[in-house]
C-alpha cells in the first residue's frame, strides 16, 4: 500500500502479529504477517481507530463497512485496527470492552475517544480530524 493506512484484523491468539502466525480468520484486511504489535500501532502520532467486534455480532457487521469507507476516504490520516474479541479476549479485557461494537480512538498511546454501538462515519471523521 502506498500510504501509511493500515487496516488490520486481529484474529490470532497473540497480540503481536508475528510473521510466523498461521491462525485467525483470513480476509482482505488480514495483515497477520505484520511485525507491529498492537501497542506499537496505537503509540504512533497518527490517530488509530480500533474496532472491537465479533463475527456473530449483527451491529458489528453494520459498523465494519462504515469504518472501511472512512479509512478509504481519509487515507494516511488514520489507521484502523479491527480486534475480534472472540480471539483477543485479553486485549478486550485490558480496555474494558463489555459490549460490541466498541470503537476507540487512540493517539500516541492514549485513548482520546470511546463509544459503544454503531457510530456514524461523520462522528468518527470528526474525532479523527480533531485528534490531528
Amino acid at each position: 500500500m502506498k500510504n501509511t493506512l493500515l487496516i488490520l484484523t486481529i484474529a490470532v491468539a497473540s497480540i503481536t502479529f508475528a510473521s510466523s502466525c498461521n491462525g485467525g480468520a483470513k480476509d482482505k484486511h488480514d495483515l497477520s504477517n505484520s511485525e507491529e504489535s498492537f501497542d506499537d500501532i496505537i503509540n504512533g502520532s497518527t490517530p488509530v481507530i480500533v474496532d472491537f467486534y465479533a463475527d456473530w455480532c449483527k451491529p458489528c457487521k453494520l459498523q465494519g463497512p462504515i469504518i472501511d469507507e472512512l479509512a478509504s476516504e481519509m487515507g494516511d490520516q488514520v489507521r484502523v485496527v479491527k480486534v475480534n474479541v472472540d480471539y483477543e479476549d485479553q486485549l478486550a479485557n485490558r480496555y474494558g470492552i463489555q459490549s460490541i461494537p466498541t470503537i476507540m480512538v487512540f493517539k500516541e498511546g492514549k485513548t482520546i475517544w470511546k463509544a459503544v454501538g454503531v457510530q456514524e462515519k461523520s462522528t468518527l471523521q470528526k474525532v479523527v480530524l480533531d485528534a490531528q
